[in-house]
């Protein structure tokens, strides 16, 4: 009985790490479509991203079930350079600034840091005034969940999310190259695929240590001319009481 009931943890086991593989082999195909420039594999990428990290009712996440500590493993994240004030906005996505604003993402950067699971599911990463003077604060998990239940990774939900329409049309940021203006895409895809490559990099440290996986994720070929940020951020500074001014904090790659 104790043999049968042994040989059944490590059937179950085996088929653990083997779903655990198929949605790291799912998250690799989709990272590598999105960088090529097919953009709507982020809702791929949220869904896997769901599958591994979200835990919600009677719904284990699969890193769970892998380790029951699944959810302290390491990960890396950008955390931002936080120095106590309240962001007016932040951003915290990578991306390269030339003629378009392209996803770009160095996980050799200083600007990563180790976290857990846990703490970078739930992190900040979009806070912004809406144009009603709302602050609008998104988790990482938030973004990722409703481009995986709303946005067509397993679900399109007709009713859209009012705030994150207002992350799609309320963006109080503009960007310009050299003085001319660069469209603004859809940060929250981009944020997800960043998300998705900090996963495939957790799967690697954690479980697959032979696996190949690259530090480096870009869209196509960066100009001559180009800047890489991992963080835009506006902090007010009250130099006086009667006079509070904005502090703009564009951190940079090394």
């Amino acid at each position: 009985m104790i043999v049968h009931e042994l040989g059944r943890m490590m059937r179950r086991a085996e088929n653990v790490v083997a779903r655990l593989k198929e949605q790291m082999e799912f998250l690799r195909t989709s990272l590598c479509g999105f960088y090529a420039g097919d953009f709507a594999e982020s809702v791929r990428i949220a869904t896997v991203l769901r599958v591994l990290a979200h835990e919600s009712g009677m719904s284990k996440p699969l890193l769970k079930q892998a380790k029951p500590n699944g959810l302290e493993l390491p990960i890396l994240e950008h955390v931002g350079e936080r120095d106590g004030q309240d962001a007016i906005f932040s951003f915290a996505v990578s991306v390269r600034l030339g003629p378009t604003l392209a996803p770009a993402v160095d996980l050799g950067s200083s600007h990563h840091t180790v976290s857990s699971v846990g703490a970078w599911w739930n992190r900040a990463v979009f806070t912004f005034q809406s144009r009603v003077g709302t602050q609008l604060v998104y988790r990482r998990k938030q973004v990722v969940l409703i481009l995986a239940n709303k946005e067509g990774g397993a679900h399109v939900d007709p009713n859209e999310d009012p705030d994150y329409e207002r992350l799609l049309t309320d963006l109080p940021l503009s960007f310009a190259d050299y003085g001319v203006p660069v469209e603004t895409p859809d940060l929250a895809r981009f944020l997800t695929a960043q998300s998705g490559v900090q996963m495939l990099d957790c799967l690697k440290r954690n479980f697959f240590p032979d696996a190949e996986v690259p530090a480096k994720w870009e869209f196509g070929v960066a100009p001559p001319v180009a800047q890489h940020m991992d963080e835009i951020s506006l902090t007010e500074r009250l130099v006086a009481p009667a006079f509070p001014i904005g502090e703009i904090r564009v951190t940079k790659r090394d």
